[in-house]
């Protein structure tokens, strides 16, 4: 892995927060081993997350255009149940609900203004349901963003190809966090999902809060930001069913 000598005392620092290098069963450096520590407590943190709420802001790069940032109400559970409302951007109270195995593995969903009443069932790779996003709903939440940055840190840090731009604790939204920004830099024909990424850990809650993507251009392809997150609320049958009087169904 790449570093600027400038970070290495927020690195060693941030590794022995993580624990004692020796004690760490990955390969590498303490540099890298630091990074994979901290993304495999990410993992365990998530691991004890059985619901959330959150208010998820979301904005996405689709077909070159850099889409407006859409502000959403967000309620999951595993393994995997969706209710999305969105509460500001241009598709103001659009509702979407998605529980595998039900409804034929189809979402539900309707728009706001004067066709609000019209609910439809799509399925989530249909491009219908796929307009103006780059990932279907099944895609949404933390589990697969972490799965994401797991394969593409262990591939890089395996290869050498991670470089560290920042390293450290910062706060994020007024909160005690941690920033990790990295370049990816392949060699030969291997390829990675962004070139660099901006991630912010929220400390208390152990998960990226912030994860922000970007091509080889140097352009923003996606941004997720959550906040007003609260894991564990005890979330039941009625959260994620078209029949919730709260819903617009």
């Amino acid at each position: 892995m790449r570093y600027s000598t400038a970070i290495l005392p927020i690195i060693v620092f941030l590794a022995l927060l993580c624990g004692a290098p020796q004690a760490y069963p990955f390969p590498g450096n303490d540099q890298d081993r630091a990074v994979l520590t901290l993304l495999s407590q990410l993992e365990s943190s998530y691991a004890g997350v059985e619901d959330y709420t959150a208010v998820l802001q979301k904005q996405e790069r689709v077909d070159g255009e850099l889409l407006p940032e859409e502000t959403i109400l967000l309620k999951f559970q595993k393994p995997l149940k969706v209710y999305m409302k969105w509460i500001k951007g241009p598709h103001q109270k659009r509702e979407v609900l998605y529980v595998e195995g039900e409804n034929d593995n189809k979402l539900i969903a309707h728009e706001g203004g004067i066709f609000g009443f019209v609910t439809v069932s799509l399925y989530p790779t249909s491009s219908t349901a796929m307009e103006g996003n780059r990932h279907p709903i099944t895609e949404i939440g933390f589990g697969h963003l972490l799965d994401g940055l797991h394969k593409d840190i262990q591939t890089a840090v395996a290869n050498d190809e991670l470089e560290i731009i920042r390293f450290g604790e910062e706060q994020f939204k007024n909160r005690p966090g941690i920033v990790l920004e990295a370049k990816s830099v392949p060699r030969g024909e291997r390829k990675y999902y962004a070139s660099r990424m901006v991630l912010h850990v929220d400390k208390e809650l152990m998960l990226p809060v912030d994860t922000a993507f970007y091509d080889d251009k140097g352009q923003l392809f996606e941004r997720y930001v959550y906040t007003d997150v609260r894991l564990n609320v005890g979330l039941t049958s009625k959260d994620f069913s078209r029949d919730n009087s709260a819903y617009g169904f």
